[in-house]
């Protein structure tokens, strides 16, 4: 099972961060197979636990939840502008889940929105989560700052100067990267061999 990042300060934000890059910047796919939606759905606390991830119908469960992951990023990433058929195949994506929904046992519950078997039942959480994330104040929504890093977070620091994913891991790579270029020692000059 792959290690999620968890830095985003939101589902969506981290949904889109299962598609990262390794130490070289090297594409990383965190989703896959089937088994490691369901373990994110799961670790993100958005979905039922021990769905059965297999045969045809979860194999499209993960070409969806990529798809999703895709059109998500592309839409939420402020280092590259969204198209216009970016936000379309996110709709489509969206729209495809079958929801239902049913009243509510009192008057104050909210509504509430079911949908048809285990599978579909992650594809709901999956889709809100998205749809949350692109609700988010955009200016708010960075990438981090790293040279080789595209996580993605929404920055709830006090005064919004947060630049890196993580402070341990992209931050003080940066940090110790500066430091260097202002204490290395200059390089010395010799004279032309003859």
């Amino acid at each position: 099972m792959p290690e999620f990042f968890w830095i985003g300060n939101h589902p969506g934000l981290d949904l889109a961060n299962t598609e990262a890059v390794d130490d070289e910047g090297r594409p990383l796919d965190l989703l896959r197979q089937p088994s490691d939606v369901v373990a994110w759905v799961e670790q993100a606390g958005l979905g039922p636990g021990g769905v059965d991830a297999t045969g045809p119908a979860a194999d499209a469960l993960l070409a969806w939840t990529r798809a999703l992951r895709g059109a998500a990023r592309r839409l939420l990433d402020p280092s590259r502008p969204a198209a216009g058929r970016d936000a379309a195949e996110l709709d489509a994506l969206v729209g495809a889940v079958p929801v239902r929904l049913a009243h509510a046992p009192t008057a104050a519950d909210p509504p509430l929105a079911t949908t048809g078997d285990d599978l579909d039942r992650l594809r709901l959480p999956l889709a809100w989560a998205v749809l949350g994330a692109l609700a988010l104040d955009r200016a708010r929504v960075r990438r981090c700052a790293g040279a080789r890093c595209v996580l993605l977070f929404h920055d709830t620091s006090r005064n919004g100067a947060r630049r890196w994913c993580d402070m341990a891991a992209c931050g003080n790579r940066a940090k110790a990267a500066a430091h260097y270029r202002r204490h290395r020692p200059a390089t010395v000059s010799r004279p032309p061999a003859h």
